[in-house]
């Protein structure tokens, strides 16, 4: 079973840990990791707690385009992930792949008879 979590507008999957790659960004201690902010409100979706963040296209080509944000990698025990019209997420060590979650409208949905 896949592990995933959700906050806000992001879902990140747990994935197997992998050596960072891409463009990569580790946070200092003063500073956060900001995944995604808020178009309206100006919040945002932010480790700061010390994670590394990288953006490997090559490991999102099943992600539609336009979705994918990034990888997370935790090293510590934990870290939380915070926004300020959302729950903390506390997230164990391991590595995430961080995506926009699209809204689903009625006409998306289909049905599928076998």
């Amino acid at each position: 079973m896949e592990e995933l979590y959700a906050q806000g507008d992001l879902l990140l999957e747990r994935v197997a840990d992998r050596s960072p790659s891409g463009t990569v960004v580790e946070n200092v201690e003063a500073g956060p990791i900001i995944l995604a902010e808020g178009e309206a409100s100006g919040h945002s979706h932010a480790f700061y707690d010390r994670v590394t963040m990288f953006r490997d296209d090559r490991l999102a080509r099943d992600i539609p385009a336009g979705l994918y944000v990034g990888h997370v990698r935790i090293e510590a025990p934990s870290a939380r992930l915070q926004h300020e019209e959302h729950g903390t997420l506390t997230l164990p060590k391991g590595t995430y792949r961080v995506r926009r979650q699209r809204e689903s409208q009625p006409q998306d949905a289909r049905i599928v008879v076998d």
